[in-house]
């Protein structure tokens, strides 16, 4: 373990880090990925087996850290969606919605031509 603690470190001074999105076709999904650590340490890919999903369709290299997932909910099941919902009561969750709001409350910058949020860690992107 020490050893690779310092092959990491050598690596860490001569590389820079990237964050990178992958997203996976429905039923696709990650399955052929082994993972280690969790906790403050991180979660990261510790094996990728040959001829698996996520080596086909996904380019998962070991020692990737997976900082997030996001699970669309398009044509999802109730049961699965609140299965997945209830699984990260204990995580920090981000949500993307759709709303349907009055022309009104919605303000527009006049200088950038897109729209203003506000509120604690806003983001907004025009559905249209």
């Amino acid at each position: 373990m020490e050893t690779q603690t310092r092959v990491m470190e050598e690596a860490a001074k001569t590389s820079e880090l990237v964050e990178i999105i992958l997203e996976t076709e429905a039923r696709a999904g990650a399955s052929g990925i082994s993972v280690a650590g969790g906790g403050k340490e991180g979660l990261f890919v510790s094996h990728v087996l040959r001829e698996s999903p996520a080596a086909k369709a996904l380019s998962l290299k070991e020692g990737d850290q997976l900082l997030s997932a996001r699970v669309y909910f398009e044509n999802v099941r109730y049961e699965d969606a609140l299965r997945i919902l209830k699984c990260a009561e204990p995580y920090k969750v981000s949500f993307c919605l759709k709303r349907t709001v009055p022309r009104s409350d919605v303000p527009r910058s006049p200088t950038a031509g897109g729209l203003e949020v506000k509120g604690p860690q806003a983001k907004l992107a025009k559905l249209m």
